[in-house]
């Protein structure tokens, strides 16, 4: 058996030596190609092929470097290589040895081209080299890579620590627990300082808004904290590259979450401090205006934060701004009606043809402005509904704002009968003309009473006159005080309103009296009712009549319960 065991051991060595032989083959057919190039680059340096002499081949490309520095500077590479979890996909290498780069024109691939585009091949003469620019920026790599400190004290452990379980050492799980517990220690005294700092500037300035900053900022800075340190220190580790990936993966994700996290502190403290700035302006409008400026910036953060974690996986946002640009034609046409829109907020808001809660009347649609957004303007119907009413619309439609209104007018024609006398006439207008002047509501500077026409059975008076209120309850209860003291001046001068009826009058039947109408007075006793209708007359109620419950007069102001006793 011995023999058979001799003659079997010696036809696999010699396989293997052959497969060893084959797989080597020459140096030019290793440098013929860009992918035979970095297939032996990597493949000689994992166990348990390791040879480094075929490994370094393609750091040729100096004649003045010596085989072992080919050597050190292939280990650098590889190391950086492995720490930025860079996995090199070899199949996706080219194998044209006349392979040549769009971009320039050159004999050259690049590796990696975002995250590392110093990292690249030439061609010189028949082969494929690591170029030397390269070659020069590997040490510079190496050591950002890697801390010196860490590597020293790594060096110094003892064998013991060399001992792998689960495949990897147990110096590296020491190394991931200390690293974490280094980082959230430094963490907490960071947060610590920035609580002390806040607290400081609390008691040694005079604005809120220093202190109120860093507060906001104490988490989220530091979350960043934590993250740095864990991205910088994490390659000392020397874990295998595909689990190095899958870190800087998600270190590079908390990175880009704690500045966006930041950035959202930020864009809130500005915004409510511009909010307590539109607060004490006049206009509601630019209280909206703040809430779409906080989407807006949020959204902007956003886009920017996605775009830098984009590019920290290797992609490249040019290209892919580009592909967005070829396609913004067909975008912005599918789009065109919301691009309308959010030109027509623009639009809104630099013209301010109104503000929110104002009264408007745009076609078919009355209500109040409750939101204007940055598709449309959503408006709350009198009877409760919302009608959402697109700003492109709004921008090129007239627009009735009623909440603009200084003064709100009454234009009413007074109806009196025919048996109204010419100085019951006259005393009627001129107390229509007192009352106005006795109401702190009513314009003073302008206003039309006037008898105004014949019609078929009355006699016309325009009231023509403005309320000086701000909300539409206020106008109605005012129109309402108006109308009461019109009623009562009727009755007072003794004149009769008329409605469109048909009355025959027969002046005379046997035994029987003409009727008469309202009561009869004087001409002295018509000015003295003018006087009294007028501003401090005994007879002027232009807040509405006045009652009395047990000689005590009764309150009636809007909005509050009647009191009684109160004047």
């Amino acid at each position: 058996m011995r023999p058979r065991v001799l003659i079997l051991t010696f036809a696999a060595a010699v396989c293997l030596a052959a497969f060893a032989s084959g797989q080597r083959g020459t140096t030019a057919e290793r440098l013929a190609n860009p992918q035979s190039v970095i297939e032996n680059f990597l493949a000689w340096q994992n166990p348990p092929n390791i040879d480094m002499s075929i490994a370094a081949e393609g750091m040729a490309i100096n004649p003045n470097h010596s085989a072992e520095r080919r050597q050190d500077l292939a280990r650098q590479l590889k190391a950086v290589l492995d720490a930025h979890g860079l996995i090199v996909r070899v199949a996706d290498i080219p194998t044209n040895a006349d392979y040549v780069e769009e971009s320039s024109g050159r004999n050259r691939y690049r590796l990696f081209p975002v995250r590392l585009p110093g990292l690249y091949l030439v061609k010189v003469d028949d082969r494929w080299l690591f170029s030397r620019e390269t070659l020069s920026a590997t040490p510079a790599l190496y050591a950002q890579s890697f801390s010196g400190a860490a590597q020293y004290l790594i060096g110094s452990l003892p064998a013991i620590f060399q001992t792998r379980f689960l495949g990897m050492a147990l110096w590296q799980f020491a190394g991931i627990f200390f690293l974490l517990l280094f980082a959230l220690v430094l963490r907490t005294i960071g947060e610590f300082v920035l609580n002390k700092i806040a607290k400081w500037l609390q008691k040694h300035t005079p604005p809120t808004w220093d202190e109120t900053i860093v507060l906001e900022s104490v988490r989220p800075l530091g979350f960043l904290v934590f993250t740095l340190l864990l991205l910088a220190f994490y390659a000392d580790l020397q874990l295998p590259v595909r689990m190095n990936a899958a870190i800087r993966f998600a270190l590079d994700f908390m990175v880009a979450v704690s500045l966006l996290w930041l950035s959202f502190k930020i864009v809130d403290f500005i915004c409510d401090h511009l909010l307590r700035i539109t607060a004490r302006s006049d206009t509601k409008l630019d209280d909206q205006l703040v809430p779409m400026l906080r989407k807006s910036l949020k959204i902007f953060a956003f886009t920017v934060g996605v775009l830098v974690l984009v590019q920290s996986f290797g992609y490249s946002v040019g290209s892919i701004l580009a592909g967005l640009g070829i396609g913004g034609v067909a975008v912005a046409l599918a789009a065109q009606d919301t691009l309308a829109n959010l030109f027509g907020s623009v639009t809104i808001f630099a013209d301010r043809p109104f503000q929110i809660g104002d009264w408007i009347v745009m076609g078919k649609v009355e209500g109040t402005v409750e939101e204007v957004g940055f598709r449309s303007t959503r408006v709350r119907t009198f009877y409760n509904s919302v009608v959402s009413i697109p700003n492109s619309k709004l921008a090129n439609t007239d627009v009735d704002n009623m909440g603009m209104r200084r003064y709100r007018r009454i234009k009413e024609v007074i109806s009196l009968t025919y048996s109204t006398t010419a100085e019951q006439m006259q005393a009627f207008v001129e107390g229509i003309r007192a009352v106005i002047r006795a109401n702190r509501y009513m314009r003073q500077d302008f206003h039309e009473i006037h008898f105004n026409g014949f019609d078929d059975s009355s006699l016309n008076v325009l009231v023509y006159c403005f309320l000086d209120v701000q909300t539409w309850s206020d106008e109605l209860r005012e129109k309402h005080n108006f109308f009461l003291e019109i009623l009562r001046l009727a009755e007072e001068v003794g004149v009769e309103f008329a409605f469109p009826t048909q009355t025959i009058h027969v002046e005379s039947f046997h035994g029987d009296k003409p009727r008469t109408v309202g009561k009869k007075r004087s001409n002295d006793e018509l000015a003295a009712s003018i006087v009294a209708f007028g501003p401090g007359g005994n007879l002027s109620r232009p807040h509405g009549p006045e009652f009395t419950v047990d000689g005590k007069k009764i309150d009636f102001t809007p909005g509050t319960a009647p009191t009684r006793g109160a004047v």
